[in-house]
């Protein structure tokens, strides 16, 4: 029987989805974790398989994963039973049956992200987990949310992520990316009170994929443009960037901007 789960977790104290095999390292992984709990409960070994592959302290509202095995409890039990044993910051929505054929990642159609930041503003003490609590003047908040319309169609992203040895092409397509100001019923629970405040910004992306740190490079882009730093037209340049890439042993092209920190960074939703 094929699985699908759908996950939520708080990825803090991650580092990051994937399940990590580097000794003396901090290997906590959502995907470890969740992997654990499976063979414990069902008595054979699980390999899950994960609809993205978020970084270190990424979030995930709803994370999809897939697995094949025999069960032996009915599958709308599993997430209670798997929630009795995982530990506080990873929850299993819904388990649910899926046709033989589905697999968590090459299944899905369209991913969304969010990302966060509250400007000019201290953090409280369990809000920094969650929001980018952005130290920088932003004069430019309008030409933020032009930028992020030029965004909106099919793209070579090379300048808006890192290197990556699992993708052969860096062309991706978004259907949406919106910047503005934050509604409550767009933010996460832990982020509603900013947003009521008027104090809280979101980045929304959807599109048929995303490569290594794309989004929270991205974020960072449009930071430094609205600080000023950037231009609408060297942004559109470098989404019309393209020709050969880089061989192996060349340096891959510098980003526009640093990657804005992974907290505030959230996996929203996943269609299939």
């Amino acid at each position: 029987m094929r699985i699908k789960l759908t996950i939520s977790y708080d990825g803090t104290d991650f580092v990051g989805w994937q399940r990590q095999n580097l000794p003396g390292a901090n290997n906590r992984s959502v995907q470890g974790e969740l992997e654990r709990q499976l063979r414990l409960l069902l008595h054979l070994p699980v390999s899950l398989q994960g609809a993205g592959r978020t970084d270190a302290g990424v979030h995930a509202m709803a994370q999809a994963a897939s697995f094949e095995a025999e069960l032996g409890l009915p599958p709308e039990r599993l997430a209670y039973a798997l929630n009795n044993r995982l530990p506080a910051d990873v929850r299993v929505l819904a388990a649910e049956p899926v046709a033989e054929d589905f697999h968590a990642r090459f299944s899905a159609h369209s991913k969304e992200y969010r990302y966060f930041l509250v400007l000019g503003q201290a953090a409280g003490a369990f809000d920094n987990r969650y929001a980018w609590f952005c130290p920088y003047a932003l004069p430019q908040l309008a030409q933020m949310s032009q930028a992020a319309a030029l965004l909106v169609g099919e793209h070579d992203f090379r300048r808006f992520c890192g290197r990556s040895a699992v993708v052969n092409s860096y062309v991706r397509r978004l259907y949406r990316a919106e910047f503005g100001l934050c509604t409550p019923q767009a933010a996460p629970a832990q982020l509603r009170a900013l947003a009521e405040a008027g104090l809280l910004y979101c980045f929304q992306v959807a599109g048929n994929g995303f490569i290594y740190k794309m989004v929270r490079l991205l974020t960072g882009a449009l930071v430094k443009l609205g600080r000023g730093q950037l231009t609408l037209p060297q942004l559109a340049a470098a989404l019309a960037a393209g020709g050969p890439l880089p061989a192996e042993n060349e340096p891959w092209p510098q980003p526009l901007a640093p990657a804005a920190p992974a907290k505030g960074l959230y996996l929203w939703r996943i269609d299939y």
